[in-house]
């Protein structure tokens, strides 16, 4: 009896909705069903295991799932191909689109392909309820709020993407949670798009063959022919370079007829090997390493009789693509496959030649400054190059950056939308972008992704369709994850993107974060009012994975406003000659100011081997200490003696740059001291000595510099620029600086655009 009456009165008060309104949950309980057809593929199954696991977590009630319709009062159907819906299956054809219609009690889920039926679970579930899935963290990344009582009231609608393919390039690892929040996001392409896992068929990817630079790494290995073959390795300076012992690996011999047979024989052995691809990725590595021999040098005569020589901008990409062109042939005869290559580098100019209609381009602006649209007078010369592509093909793959941002909030999606919508209007409907993991293992992506957030969400979603409006996605992605905090934390937002359009500069993949915080925030006088925004949002944020993403914006302004305290070096004036102390612990040195922050180029992460440097002034002089040590000190690389001669020593050393305005112009001067006293002086000559000693600990060393040689007098400045950097590896390139090092904030190597000083303290 007790169950009647329950049934009468759930039958009753679902006769209340709204009209087209379909019930999922009443009370936390099930009052629908999800209906997965029998032998539906992979991806139809985890779009029902998905819809029913997040109705689960908001209302409460786990919805189960048929494969025929039941007695469920209302139900929620996932179709590939299904009849009855000619028209909207001819606008979804070849696109992983969906729809979404609904009949009575009944809601289908509708799409020419199983990609499509995940898109559309996901969706249904972001436009009937405040789910955001707004990071990969799996701890807070995805915000909701609990409703028992779940109806579905946004029920009739198509979505078909204007980019047919759209992801991100988080690393090549097998992150689980990095690829699931590219797919509730709308993405069909990832990095493990490039290799097969029977674990991700689930995600119904779009799949392409080889992975990233694979010229060498994939195709013709090292260890398989450089031994027998080295004529198959660029030729430089008279010698075949073995890519293991070259910086970033090198080239092919794009002109050696053999090469090119057997490059063809290695893409059949891989086609053999992994049939189930429509592309296959032939990618240049990832340097300027090209071969110079005889005929990779030689003028180049092109169809139409005209001759193109060495120095013509379109040289190598005309070389390279004619090496290619005979291998996508015997690909596309042979197997009916494409061939993805990059434009990038030397191929980023288009070639003078035409290329194979099967192969297609992944176009990689990769000197673009991405603080400005493409369209923009500053990015001309990527502009030039995108514009000269189409010439030559429409098969044109958007491969960007806008992903690896350092941990400063970058504007980036208002630039990536823009220059989407400029190249969809030329047919281009394929783009992916490389961006920083929010992975525990990777401590910087997870900074980058603290104050990121919201451009990434907006830009994944955004990439379906480039019309869409930042300003409302960005409300939209604020509302969701902080609630009653949102316009405050828009306001933070606001004030920092205000100051980075506003001012001139580039903006690359490789931004120094602490640079952009300096210059956007600190120098402008903006910090209060940063802070005093996240504060008042702190006071009203509820829900607690929001307070967490809240907590890692504070965190990385916190980090950034320590090091604007460590990137200057005082120098304090002294009356005492300074003597050489390699502990600096003595006499005049006892008054200095230590500043041992030196940070790894790369990472960011405090440097392992602790680094110190000190600086005192007289009327005659400018005198620096610093302190290396090693945490194995006999592991130290040292170059031997060089008997005076101005070289660039190898391994250890500390680089010391000094800027500022002398006698009216602008200068920078450049000392080198490594442990035996090798000394390296480069741009402006100024007077200096230099004392360097080897220690138990590692080595110290003191450099000084004549005021006069700089045309300075100590009180004719308080300040000069200054960056100070630390080498302890050998370089591969004799006579050049490594390209790791350790330095404190707001060095940056070989510029004058640095934020750092050394800060003459008056007495």
């Amino acid at each position: 009896m007790n169950v009647r009456i329950g049934c009468f009165l759930l039958v009753f008060c679902l006769g209340f909705l709204a009209v087209g309104a379909v019930p999922l949950s009443q009370r936390g309980q099930p009052v629908a069903e999800i209906v997965l057809p029998a032998s539906s593929p992979p991806a139809v199954e985890y779009a029902a295991q998905e819809l029913q696991r997040w109705v689960e977590a908001i209302s409460g009630a786990r919805l189960p799932i048929v494969p025929v319709a039941g007695q469920a009062p209302s139900r929620i159907v996932l179709a590939v191909n299904p009849p009855g819906h000619a028209e909207d299956l001819a606008k979804l054809a070849g696109n992983d689109g969906y729809a979404v219609r609904s009949s009575g009690q009944t809601v289908t889920i509708l799409a020419s392909r199983p990609k499509g039926i995940l898109h559309g679970v996901f969706k249904l579930l972001y436009r009937n309820t405040d789910i955001i899935w707004a990071r990969p963290n799996e701890e807070y990344g995805t915000i909701y709020s609990r409703n028992p009582d779940l109806t579905l009231t946004v029920v009739d609608y198509i979505d078909v993407p204007v980019f047919v393919l759209r992801g991100w390039q988080m690393g090549s690892g097998n992150h689980e949670s990095l690829e699931e929040w590219q797919v509730r996001n709308s993405s069909n392409w990832s990095a493990g798009s490039m290799r097969y896992r029977a674990e991700r068929v689930k995600y119904d990817p779009v799949l392409e063959y080889g992975g990233g630079h694979n010229l060498i790494g994939l195709y013709i290995q090292e260890k398989k022919y450089f031994d027998t073959h080295p004529e198959y390795y660029s030729l430089k300076n008279g010698k075949r370079l073995r890519p293991s012992e070259t910086r970033m690996s090198t080239q092919l011999c794009f002109t050696l007829p053999e090469l090119q047979r057997v490059f063809i024989e290695e893409v059949d052995a891989r086609v053999r090997e992994n049939p189930d691809y429509d592309t296959y990725r032939i990618l240049i590595e990832d340097n300027w390493n090209l071969c110079e021999c005889e005929t990779c040098l030689a003028p180049i005569k092109l169809a139409d009789g005209r001759v193109i020589d060495k120095d013509d901008k379109s040289f190598r990409s005309t070389q390279f693509f004619q090496w290619l062109n005979p291998i996508a042939k015997h690909l596309h005869d042979k197997y009916g496959k494409r061939v993805l290559t990059f434009g990038y580098f030397f191929t980023e100019p288009p070639p003078y030649c035409s290329i194979e209609p099967n192969i297609s381009i992944s176009f990689c602006p990769i000197g673009k400054n991405s603080k400005r649209a493409l369209t923009d007078p500053e990015n001309a010369s990527t502009l030039e190059k995108f514009s000269g592509w189409l010439k030559v093909t429409n098969q044109l793959t958007w491969r960007e950056y806008f992903g690896l941002c350092a941990s400063f909030p970058r504007p980036i999606d208002v630039i990536a939308m823009a220059d989407w919508r400029y190249v969809n209007s030329f047919g281009i409907n394929r783009t992916y972008s490389e961006m920083r993991a929010d992975i525990a293992s990777n401590p910087e992506g997870v900074k980058s992704w603290h104050v990121n957030s919201m451009y990434f969400w907006v830009m994944a979603n955004g990439s379906w369709n480039p019309a869409q409006d930042v300003k409302a996605m960005r409300r939209d992605f604020l509302t969701r994850v902080y609630g009653p905090a949102a316009d405050d934390v828009a306001e933070f937002y606001r004030l920092i993107e205000e100051q980075w359009f506003k001012l001139d500069g580039r903006s690359r993949w490789n931004d120094k974060a602490y640079v952009n915080w300096k210059k956007h925030v600190f120098d402008t006088g903006i910090t209060a009012d940063c802070q005093a925004a996240l504060k008042r949002a702190a006071a009203k944020v509820v829900h607690p994975n929001a307070v967490r993403m809240l907590a890692g914006i504070q965190e990385v302004l916190d980090e950034h406003l320590v090091l604007l305290d460590k990137e200057n070096v005082h120098a304090v004036a002294t009356a005492e000659k300074p003597e050489f102390d390699p502990d600096f612990a003595s006499g005049a040195w006892r008054q200095a100011v230590p500043n041992s922050h030196f940070l790894q180029n790369r990472s960011g992460a405090l440097f392992v081997h602790p680094t110190t440097v000190w600086a005192l002034y007289d009327q005659e002089n400018i005198y620096f200490g610093f302190k290396c040590d090693h945490k194995e000190p006999d592991k130290m690389p040292v170059a031997e003696a060089n008997d005076g001669k101005n070289e660039y020593p190898a391994g250890e050393s500390f680089e010391i740059f000094l800027e500022g305005e002398w006698k009216g112009e602008r200068h920078f001067t450049q000392m080198v001291v490594n442990p035996v006293n090798n000394r390296y002086r480069a741009v402006r000559p100024v007077v200096w000595t230099s004392q360097a000693v080897r220690t138990a600990t590692g080595w110290s060393g003191m450099v000084t510099v004549s005021w006069k040689s700089l045309g300075l007098t100590p009180e004719s400045v308080d300040s000069l620029k200054a960056s100070f950097f630390r080498q302890y590896m050998i370089s591969p390139r004799p006579g050049a600086a490594p390209t790791s090092n350790a330095h404190l904030p707001g060095g940056r190597r070989h510029s004058m655009n640095v934020t750092s000083k050394v800060v003459f303290r008056k007495p």
